[in-house]
C-alpha cells in the first residue's frame, strides 16, 4: 500500500482542519475567552476592559486598572453538525449526525496594578480547538475520530504613557494535546475495516503578544493588538498501517496563525454604547503538516507531507451595551466569520463555510466590587457540498459529500475587584 497516498489526506487534514464545523471561529479558532465578549459577539473586546477578561485580548488595556480585578468563565459549546456521504468507491456511504461533541472551554484572568502607570496580568485560556467522532463506516478515511485540545498561558505588563495612550506587551504558551483515528473503508479489496492511521502527541510551543489603547476621551477608545504565530511539535505514538508499523514515535509540526485585531468601543449616550472589532487570522501561514518518524523508513523519516491551501480570514462584529441601571447591563451583538477554506479545497475534514453570529448578554452587579455575567451566541453555518479523494494502494476512493450545522454557546462568568 502506498504510504502518500493513504496518508495524505487522512492524518494532516483530519489532526488539524476537522475543526471548521464545530470550532466557534472559522478555521479552529476559539474566541470564548469571557461571557461578557460573547453577549456582544466579541465586538470592541481590545478597548473596552470591562473586567479582568481584557487581559486575553489587549495587554495595554490592563494599565486602565486602578485595583486588581479577577475573571473565572466558562463556555458551553453545543454543535450540530451533520455529514451526509452521498457516494463513495467502496460504498461507505450514509448519515453521520452530530460529528461534533458538546465541549467545554474555561478561562480565568488576573489583572493587578503596580502603580498609576503600570500593571501586570495573566491569564488561562483556549485559543484553537477541535473534537469530532465519524462512525467507522462513513467516509473511514474522512472522517474516523479526531481531537485536538490547546491550552494558553499569558503572562503580560502594561504602561499608561499619558491620559490617552498605553502599551502592553506578553509572552504565551501554548501546550497542545492531539488524537485521531482513521479507517480503510469496510468495503475495500485491501485491509478493509482496518485502522489506517492512528497518532496521538502533544507539545509545547512559545510566542508574544502586544497592545496598544488609545483613549480619545473617557467615551471613546480604540485598540490595536498583535498575537504572534506559535510553532508546536507534537511528539508522542503513532501507527500507521501503510508501513506495517505500530506504536512507533512520531512528531508532527503544527504552526498556530498569528491575529491582529482592531476594536472601537464608544460611549455615544448616557445609557447607550456601540463597539466594533476586525480581527484578521493569519491562516496563510497554513501551508503545510509533515509527520516524521525514523521508522517510516519509506519516505526517508516522512511519514506523509502534504500543502495546504488555506488563506487568511477575516472576523467582523458589531455590538451595542445598554446600562439599564445601577445593576443590570444589558448586551447584543452580531458578527460575519470568513471561512479560510477556498471552495474548490473544500472536502470531508474540511467543511468550512462563513458563519454568522447572532448573541445576547448581560451583567448582574452583586455587589459594587463583584458581578456575574451570563452570555449566548446562536451560530448560523450553511451546508456545503464537496467531493473528495483519497487513495486505498492505487485505487481512487472518491467521495461526493454535503455538510454543514449550527453551533449554540452558553457561558457564564464571575468577577471580582478587590
Amino acid at each position: 500500500m502506498n504510504k502518500k497516498c493513504l496518508l495524505k489526506k487522512t492524518l494532516l487534514a483530519t489532526m488539524i482542519a476537522l475543526a471548521s464545523q464545530h470550532a466557534a471561529a472559522a478555521g479552529f479558532l476559539l474566541v470564548e475567552d469571557s461571557a461578557t465578549g460573547l453577549g456582544r459577539a466579541f465586538a470592541g473586546e481590545g478597548a473596552i476592559a470591562d473586567n479582568a477578561a481584557v487581559g486575553a485580548r489587549n495587554p495595554a488595556a490592563m494599565a486602565t486598572f486602578d485595583t486588581a480585578a479577577f475573571s473565572v468563565g466558562l463556555s458551553y459549546i453545543n454543535p450540530s453538525v451533520d455529514t451526509e456521504v452521498h457516494s463513495a468507491t467502496f460504498g461507505d456511504t450514509g448519515k453521520a449526525k452530530d460529528i461534533a461533541p458538546d465541549a467545554w472551554v474555561p478561562n480565568i484572568h488576573y489583572i493587578h496594578p503596580v502603580s498609576d502607570k503600570f500593571a501586570v496580568g495573566t491569564s488561562v485560556f483556549s485559543n484553537f480547538g477541535l473534537s469530532t467522532e465519524y462512525p467507522k463506516n462513513v467516509g473511514s478515511l474522512g472522517g474516523g475520530n479526531t481531537e485536538l485540545m490547546t491550552v494558553n498561558w499569558a503572562v503580560n505588563g502594561s504602561y499608561r504613557m499619558n491620559e490617552q495612550f498605553s502599551i502592553g506587551a506578553g509572552v504565551n504558551v501554548l501546550y497542545a494535546d492531539a488524537e485521531m483515528n482513521r479507517y480503510i473503508p469496510p468495503g475495500s479489496p485491501v485491509s478493509g475495516g482496518q485502522r489506517a492511521v492512528k497518532m496521538k502527541g502533544d507539545g509545547y510551543g512559545y510566542g508574544w503578544n502586544a497592545g496598544l489603547l488609545w483613549e480619545i476621551s473617557p467615551q471613546h477608545r480604540i485598540a490595536l493588538t498583535y498575537r504572534s504565530s506559535i510553532d508546536t511539535t507534537l511528539k508522542g505514538k503513532g501507527d500507521f498501517l501503510s508501513q506495517g508499523i505500530t506504536n512507533t514515535s512520531a512528531e508532527m509540526d503544527i504552526e498556530f496563525p498569528d491575529l491582529w485585531e482592531l476594536s472601537g468601543y464608544h460611549r455615544v449616550a448616557t445609557k447607550w454604547a456601540l463597539s466594533y472589532s476586525v480581527l484578521r487570522t493569519g491562516w496563510s501561514s497554513f501551508k503545510e503538516l509533515k509527520a516524521e518518524s525514523s521508522s517510516c523508513t519509506v519516505g526517508k523519516g516522512v511519514c506523509f507531507e502534504k500543502a495546504e491551501y488555506w488563506k487568511d480570514s477575516w472576523r467582523y462584529s458589531a455590538g451595542v451595551t445598554h446600562y439599564l441601571n445601577n445593576q443590570w447591563t444589558l448586551r447584543a451583538g452580531v458578527a460575519l466569520d470568513r471561512s479560510p477554506v477556498k471552495g474548490e479545497y473544500r472536502t470531508m475534514s474540511i467543511p468550512d463555510s462563513d458563519r454568522y453570529w447572532y448573541t445576547v448578554g448581560a451583567t448582574y452587579s452583586i455587589q459594587d466590587n463583584s458581578t456575574i455575567d451570563i452570555g449566548f451566541a446562536y451560530l448560523d453555518g450553511d451546508a456545503k457540498k464537496g467531493t473528495e479523494t483519497d487513495m486505498v494502494g492505487n485505487v481512487p476512493v472518491v467521495y461526493e459529500f454535503e455538510a454543514g450545522g449550527d453551533a449554540y454557546i452558553f457561558a457564564v462568568q464571575y468577577s471580582y475587584w478587590f
